[in-house]
């Protein structure tokens, strides 16, 4: 029934303005015919010395760090592995707020002391800025106790942060840097993007090949240049990953390297369909596609002009938007959230699928016949926290409706989805302004999720 199902998608002709990178345009000669285990010859991922230490040293080379681990278990492995190998148990850590689930179970599973930053918002738009240096060198400064910062640069929506200026206050204070880049994958191929997290100085960064590269779900790099963490990461590497690796996937891997080794024209290609969108998407009237403002933001320090954040201009919430174009354009988007809809691009796209795009926007802006929607998103305020994320699930619980919760203590994480930041975390009193901001989300539409699968219902500490 999946293969049936996944095959029908396929030949529908919806345009895919989502992940994977790939955008299904290629199928490179696999999977099944070249599926093996690690056998005689084709070297071991845990302890690579032949033919996949050779694929991680030309990723090192193209992504300019010292070490780079291939990942065939996504960033999620990668982000489970570096915070073990960065961190010691009970160590503190600060955690940006807008970071992906795998970091707090990292935290959860290392048994780690959270402490968290909620970045602002970009204002009108509704989507997290950038992180603040000043911010975090005021955290630092304030409890010296703190041995790692975590950060996603750049965001689902491709907001980046200065991360720089970060780096050089972690260093300052003891701390490392931990950059959760897995929309990143592109940034060094272009100087039309930001610079990577590398290369800025951050200790150790995650990057998803699969999300807006030419390679296979599941695949990503774990980066640093640091000779100590390098060697911790590949211990932890092996707790955390498979031991049967997809040779399927590391293929994919090694053809995505091998096309950014000659990849100039293409993204010099790909830049220019981005930079003619933009200038023809500053005509619709109703509908906006901002890069100006984004790069202009008091609270923005750098944009991935590779995010299409779509706005519905008050005619429509982002997913009536999405909606419309699946069921009417046949063209699928990544996500949609409050008043936007996101677009990823990459460099497989084609000037057909820009062309859709456009085309169906101008559509879509022609008919809107005015401001009646209301439904943004807002930044939410930090709950209380009673103890730390592995305390809370290890307690006794009972289940309770969320919404009569207020007060009560989580044992479990209450996030929305799409993109699926936790509102609550395990070990935070449930307090009125969160269920509030629930309640408003909920009833625009975005889909509610608990460990338990049992919404509205939550397991508190009894």
């Amino acid at each position: 029934m999946l293969f049936e199902k996944l095959k029908e998608y396929s030949n529908s002709g919806i345009y895919p303005f989502h992940m994977p990178g790939h955008k299904r345009t290629d199928g490179n000669g696999l999977p099944f015919d070249i599926d093996i285990t690690e056998i005689d010859g084709f070297d071991n991922l845990h302890e690579p010395r032949g033919c996949l230490h050779e694929l991680q040293k030309n990723a090192a080379e193209l992504f300019g760090s010292r070490y780079a681990f291939a990942l065939v278990n996504g960033s999620t492995v990668g982000i489970l592995a570096a915070v073990r190998a960065m961190t010691k148990d009970s160590d503190k850590v600060l955690i940006a707020r807008n970071c992906h689930m795998a970091v707090y179970h990292a935290v959860e599973l290392c048994r780690l002391d959270a402490e968290y930053y909620l970045p602002d918002t970009v204002d009108g738009l509704g989507i997290f800025a950038c992180v603040s240096p000043e911010a975090i060198e005021q955290r630092l400064s304030a409890d010296p106790a703190i041995s790692l910062v975590v950060i996603t640069s750049p965001t689902y929506e491709g907001i980046v942060s200065d991360v720089g200026s970060i780096a050089a206050i972690c260093r300052k204070h003891g701390a490392r840097l931990l950059v959760d880049e897995a929309h990143g994958a592109h940034f060094p191929f272009s100087d039309k993007f930001p610079q990577s997290a590398i290369q800025c100085g951050a200790d150790a960064a995650v990057t998803s090949l699969h999300k807006t590269l030419p390679s296979m779900t599941q695949t990503a790099l774990l980066l640093t240049n640091s000779d100590e963490l390098a060697q911790e990461m590949k211990r932890q590497l092996s707790v955390f990953e498979t031991s049967s690796p997809s040779y399927v996937l590391l293929a994919s891997i090694d053809r995505c390297l091998g096309f950014l080794k000659h990849s100039q024209s293409a993204f010099d290609a790909y830049t220019k369909r981005l930079t003619a969108f933009y200038e023809a998407a500053g005509s619709l009237r109703h509908l906006s596609v901002p890069y100006e403002r984004l790069l202009k933001s008091q609270n923005v320090f750098d944009f991935d002009m590779g995010k299409l954040c779509i706005f519905g201009g008050g005619c429509m919430s982002g997913k009536e938007l999405m909606d419309i174009l699946r069921s009417d354009y046949h063209i699928e988007l990544e996500m949609a959230l409050g008043d936007y809809a996101l677009a990823m691009t990459s460099v497989c796209d084609t000037d057909e699928g820009f062309d859709r795009l456009l085309n169906a926007l101008r559509e879509i802006d022609s008919r809107c016949s005015g401001a009646n929607h209301t439904a943004g998103f807002t930044a939410f305020s930090l709950p209380q926290k009673h103890c730390t994320i592995s305390e809370a699930v290890n307690k006794d619980g009972e289940m309770l409706d969320l919404y009569k919760a207020e007060g009560k203590v989580s044992r479990e994480y209450v996030r929305v989805y799409p993109p699926g930041i936790p509102m609550i975390v395990p070990g935070e009193v449930i307090d009125r302004d969160i269920l509030s901001r629930l309640r408003e989300l909920e009833a625009s539409g975005n889909e509610i999720l608990t460990d338990s699968s049992a919404f509205p219902l939550i397991s508190i500490i009894s």
